[in-house]
């Protein structure tokens, strides 16, 4: 067999290994999915029944109150990253379409940051939302800044707040 053969062979059996490495990776991210769409759902049915069993308490009402208030707040907290999940609403889509226009190179994450921030979520619920540190997205709004063309002391929130009533 001459070496460039040799060599043919070899570079095909690594893209094999690697195909076969990419396909087991692929596998194992599909069932860590599944199990956090299942702990999602979990989460919810668990504070629903926590709610239930908390209104049937006989304590202070001013302790219910508390509790019960905390317990609607992340249940109302797990409603609403739901819907971030689930189809734009037609402002939400307007408001995304002028920002796309007006800054084409904005990427797919800043974009959806955008709306959480004309949304009003803070940094740390956005930064948890899409599965990285605070400090990772205090450098993401800080980059968008500049992308934004902002100056000095001008809010991305209020540029976006703007954005999306004119």
């Amino acid at each position: 067999m001459c070496p460039q053969t040799k060599t043919n062979t070899q570079s095909a059996e690594n893209l094999e290994h690697e195909i076969a490495s990419l396909k087991t990776t692929i596998e194992s991210q599909d069932r860590e999915l599944t199990r956090v769409a299942a702990a999602i759902t979990e989460k919810s049915a668990i504070l629903r029944n926590l709610l239930d069993q908390i209104y049937a308490l006989e304590i202070d009402s001013s302790v219910k109150r508390v509790m019960t208030d905390t317990c609607l707040h992340l249940i109302d907290k797990e409603i609403t990253e739901k819907r971030l999940n689930m189809e734009l609403t037609e402002s939400d889509s307007a408001f995304l379409s002028k920002l796309q226009k007006k800054h084409p190179n904005l990427s797919q994450r800043e974009l959806k940051i955008s709306v959480l921030v004309k949304l009003n979520y803070d940094t740390k619920e956005i930064a948890r939302s899409i599965g990285i540190t605070t400090r990772g997205m205090e450098s993401i709004r800080y980059r968008m800044h500049h992308k934004l063309g902002l100056g000095k002391h001008e809010s991305i929130k209020s540029y976006l707040s703007d954005l999306a009533v004119s």
